[in-house]
């Protein structure tokens, strides 16, 4: 049964019999059949077969929902065996931007693994949508984001607070006029320093070019509300996927751009960059790890979650 459950559910989300073989690595054929034998047992198709993508009928979609809450009880289940029967073994899970995965991880990851070396590190870089589907899904354990996700499915832990910056090209004539308000790598570096700094007003760039993310994205919804507060819509020279994109086009001279202190810190200095400080609350954001409520919580995730209390 729950091998059924399984297969019904890698067609849903891969919407395609295919591509779910492919994952669950068997035949086409075979997977299909199994399939037949499901809707014959429930007496009504689960898949409606004439639309591209396959989509579910609504037997299928009371299915689904049935068969993750079981898969969900069984998986809980078995990590309550193991982690009663074992001393700290097993996998975590961590998924997270490349912003995350790349500032974020290293120094919990490295901090874990010495207290922990017997359980195994799985990274998975991917965007905001498809990290809360994964989480929501079960293929992750825990995901670091600046986002908001849902309270009523998923729980979270704060990590560290972020604050987001203006970076300019130094070479634009814009960095000159506004030097007095340029924030020095010591500021950056000091939270405590950093909220006391002079904020630049924004509407000052407004003829200027921006580099901003691609819509969806935390970063990107806080650029479109500060730049709508200062009064203006900015010039969108390109639009990107990660800030980090963001961050070295705008060292190249490209245009303005909005990125993380987080990213500042530990970046590599870049001398052609400048940054400021901006006014206002959507300047500031809360880094949290997430985990699905309904996901039993195993040991692993819980040690990595109280080590979080001691690296913050």
């Amino acid at each position: 049964m729950f091998h059924e459950m399984r297969y019904v559910l890698a067609v849903y989300r891969h919407q395609s019999f295919s591509r779910a073989a492919a994952a669950l690595f068997i035949s086409q054929p075979s997977l299909s059949q199994m399939i037949r034998k499901a809707e014959e047992r429930l007496g009504a198709p689960i898949f409606d077969r004439s639309t591209t993508p396959i989509s579910l009928t609504d037997v299928g979609r009371a299915y689904v929902h049935a068969a993750a809450q079981v898969l969900d009880l069984e998986e809980n289940l078995r990590q309550y065996v193991s982690d009663t029967e074992n001393c700290l073994t097993g996998t975590l899970s961590l998924g997270g931007t490349t912003l995350q995965t790349s500032y974020v991880f290293p120094p919990l990851i490295s901090a874990f693994s010495a207290l922990f070396p017997n359980v195994g590190i799985d990274v998975q870089e991917m965007h905001t949508s498809a990290l809360k589907k994964a989480l929501r899904d079960g293929d992750i354990d825990l995901v670091a984001d600046n986002s908001l996700f849902d309270p009523a499915v998923f729980e979270s832990r704060p990590y560290l607070t972020d604050r987001v910056l203006l970076a300019v090209p130094g070479r634009l004539p814009i960095a000159e006029a506004t030097k007095r308000y340029q924030l020095p790598p010591s500021v950056i570096s000091d939270a405590d320093a950093l909220e006391k700094a002079e904020c630049v007003p924004l509407a000052l760039f407004s003829q200027e070019d921006f580099l901003l993310l691609k819509e969806g994205n935390d970063t990107r919804d806080r650029a479109d509300e500060l730049c709508r507060l200062a009064g203006f819509k900015p010039k969108i020279r390109l639009l990107l996927d990660q800030q980090i994109a963001a961050y070295n086009l705008a060292a190249y001279g490209m245009g303005i751009t909005f990125v993380s202190d987080t990213l500042v810190c530990h970046a590599p200095p870049d001398e052609r960059l400048c940054f400021y400080r901006l006014p206002g609350e959507a300047t500031k954001r809360e880094i949290r790890f997430f985990y699905k409520r309904t996901h039993f919580v195993t040991r692993p995730m819980r040690e990595f979650l109280r080590l979080l209390g001691n690296e913050s």
